[in-house]
């Protein structure tokens, strides 16, 4: 092969694998935004989706859109996201069986109908506006109905962070679907549903500390008189308690109010419980030992 068709061949080839790439990229990027609007499109509460930008990952296909603004239904302006990242999400089904989200940096401004309605409250404990962070994923078994919260995750600016996991047993998601249409579902959904195990965490930054001063000043108190109060009838409950068990959760949660930080409840009951359960205890403290709730406080180091 003389050196001018093999230099023809190689720019043929060339050209091949640019048209294959662009036309590669185009279908990614094609079924990316036709996935993101099913995203939006299988949650009755969102009425609309647009963006700015819009990367597709070519082998994780990991989709991440832009400076996003996402319109939910009865609401009289939109909520704007910085950056929305979909990891993962079934759109074979019409329940998805996976889905793993991130949004990161959520603003709702206080012209959002549902800020208006918590403006006051908010307002009482120093916030003007609501900017977060938002991660989720869960997997489905729709012949079982198992439902796995694999990971909730919310954080907000200058509040704190909160990050849940869930074990749910014969949740049927496709009647949760039609309950507003329908709410005598629930009479039907309820009984079958029971928990596996549940883990709440919550790690504080100011929220608590505004929330105290919000009860001292409505108490007319000194945070630290509003703090003593709750602490001597946190210590009451403590004398009365029986159970190792039962003391520690409630020095957990007094530690918390005295000293905020991260707090963490744990559900693991030894098997599977109905909700109709609950309904059954007859006491609190039934319905705590049933569960198998452990409670625990750890103080946050401070940062040099």
């Amino acid at each position: 092969m003389t050196r001018k068709r093999f230099g023809y061949l190689v720019g043929v080839l060339l050209v091949l694998g640019v048209v294959a790439y662009l036309g590669l990229k185009l279908y990614i990027e094609n079924d990316a935004r036709k996935r993101i609007h099913l995203w939006a499109n299988q949650s009755a509460k969102f009425a609309g989706l647009s963006y700015q930008s819009l990367e597709v990952g070519l082998f994780t296909r990991t989709i991440q859109v832009g400076q996003v603004s996402l319109q939910i239904k009865d609401t009289d302006s939109p909520i704007s996201i910085d950056r929305l990242i979909l990891y993962s999400f079934d759109i074979e089904n019409e329940i998805p069986s996976f889905m793993h989200v991130q949004m990161k940096g959520i603003h709702i401004g206080q012209g959002n109908s549902f800020m208006k309605g918590v403006l006051p409250l908010l307002a009482q404990i120093g916030y003007a506006e609501i900017n977060a962070d938002v991660t989720y994923a869960y997997r489905y078994d729709p012949v079982k109905k198992d439902l796995e919260i694999q990971n909730i995750l919310i954080r907000v600016a200058d509040a704190g962070q909160l990050q849940m996991t869930a074990q749910v047993n014969s949740l049927d998601l496709a009647l949760v679907k039609s309950v507003p249409n329908n709410p005598l579902m629930l009479i039907s959904l309820v009984p079958a549903v029971a928990i596996s195990g549940i883990s709440l965490n919550f790690e504080d930054d100011s929220l608590t500390r505004r929330l105290i001063q919000l009860g001292a000043r409505q108490s007319d108190q000194t945070e630290e008189q509003f703090v003593s109060g709750i602490s001597l009838q946190l210590n009451q409950e403590i004398q009365k308690q029986k159970q190792p068990a039962g003391i520690e959760r409630l020095q957990a949660i007094e530690n918390f109010i005295k000293n905020p930080g991260v707090i963490e409840m744990v559900v693991s009951p030894r098997q599977p419980i109905p909700l109709m359960r609950f309904v059954m205890m007859e006491n609190a403290e039934q319905l705590i030992d049933l569960l198998n709730i452990t409670i625990n406080y750890q103080a946050i180091k401070q940062k040099k």
